[in-house]
């Protein structure tokens, strides 16, 4: 049996949760029996009644007390005999996990370790990493950020996260969207989470310049979070408030509709404090529907986006690079057509739990 211990599984949304989620029904999928120690949730639990040969147990109440109870029903367990392996969402949910004989692999994103960092917390990290055979980077750049919190014997691998196959859109969100963009092109898609270091201002303001060659360019944007307000006030001021549409949460149909109907996937992240990306799952999955993306040169968009041959890569705090590498990629549909194909053709290769799952247990089942 793997014992998974997480602070981020569906219903609650997010990558963590979309990489933890995908984790644990591919291996129910492999045929392998979960058991998974999350957090509460008040959200639809479908996903994970669907799951097979996957228990899930929810630990409610005050945080430092549900993390002590979470970590100590794990420990009863491991106790009893029976896991193979325990996987971690992040060190935090390892932390406070007595050692054990038990292989352990933790899962590293990138946030997790800023850049100023208090003794105390830095010696948490390294405590809690100390009790992992292994830690699973996704990205070149969020393993050079774990590197100093990691000492033999416990190894730092890189695995790119992967997705699941996604689905084709159905025609009402095609309709849905058709009526909001009125049918324009090019159309611009982002999906995340609002924050301001997802770029998506950027992209705003380099809108009235690519007005100018593309009039009925329009931009779309899924995802809740608190930046929405200071988009649109941005989208007014640079007078683009009718081509700038955000949706807020949208589903998983309203996704599917948006991703397979975009021309272009814009996400050109930077750092914002202590804030980066760390990979971009959303990068992969727009590649599932041949689209290629726009990624920031800050964190790990370089290991999710191939520069030049999946789509471009640039600084994500320069309007003015973001404007020429959109505005370059609309004006050649032969070879934005190109990138969406040799994108599409990548994440089927090995960018699939299908071809994925092997990596995150190898070396751990065998510690």
């Amino acid at each position: 049996m793997i014992l998974v211990l997480t602070q981020c599984f569906p219903p609650e949304t997010g990558g963590i949760e979309n990489l933890v989620g995908g984790f644990v029904a591919a291996l129910g999928e492999s045929g392998r029996s979960v058991t998974v120690m999350a957090d509460p949730t008040d959200g639809d639990r479908t996903f994970e009644a669907q799951l097979d040969n996957v228990a899930v147990q929810r630990f409610g109440g005050l945080k430092p007390l549900r993390r002590r109870l979470k970590a100590w029903s794990a420990g009863r367990l491991i106790a009893r005999g029976g896991v193979e392996a325990v996987f971690c969402d992040s060190w935090k949910s390892l932390e406070l996990l007595a050692r054990t004989e038990v292989p352990v692999a933790v899962m590293a994103h990138g946030m997790e370790f800023p850049p100023k960092i208090s003794e105390r917390k830095r010696q948490r990290i390294v405590h809690a990493l100390s009790k992992a055979a292994t830690v699973i980077a996704n990205s070149r750049y969020t393993a050079d950020l774990a590197r100093p919190y990691v000492s033999p014997p416990t190894r730092l691998v890189i695995v790119h996260p992967p997705i699941r196959p996604q689905p084709a859109p159905g025609s009402a969100a095609l309709q849905r969207l058709s009526a909001l963009t009125q049918g324009a092109r090019p159309l611009l898609v982002g999906l995340a989470r609002l924050e301001p270091r997802k770029g998506f201002d950027r992209v705003i303001q380099s809108l009235p310049e690519l007005t100018q060659k593309f009039p009925g360019i329009r931009l779309v944007i899924g995802g809740g979070g608190g930046d929405a307000e200071r988009l649109e006030a941005l989208a007014r001021e640079a007078g683009v408030a009718g081509r700038v549409h955000l949706l807020g949460r949208v589903g998983d149909d309203d996704k599917a509709a948006l991703l397979a109907s975009a021309d272009l996937f814009v996400m050109p992240t930077r750092r914002e404090g202590n804030s980066v990306e760390g990979f971009g799952l959303v990068y992969a999955e727009a590649a599932w529907y041949g689209v290629p993306s726009l990624a920031g040169s800050d964190g790990g968009g370089s290991d999710a986006v191939a520069d030049g041959e999946t789509g471009f890569v640039v600084a994500g705090e320069s309007r003015e690079a973001i404007e020429a590498a959109i505005g370059g990629l609309l004006a050649g549909d032969a070879r934005r057509k190109a990138m969406g194909e040799a994108a599409r053709a990548r994440v089927v290769r090995e960018g699939t739990w299908q071809t994925a799952l092997a990596r995150y247990l190898d070396g751990t089942l065998r510690s």
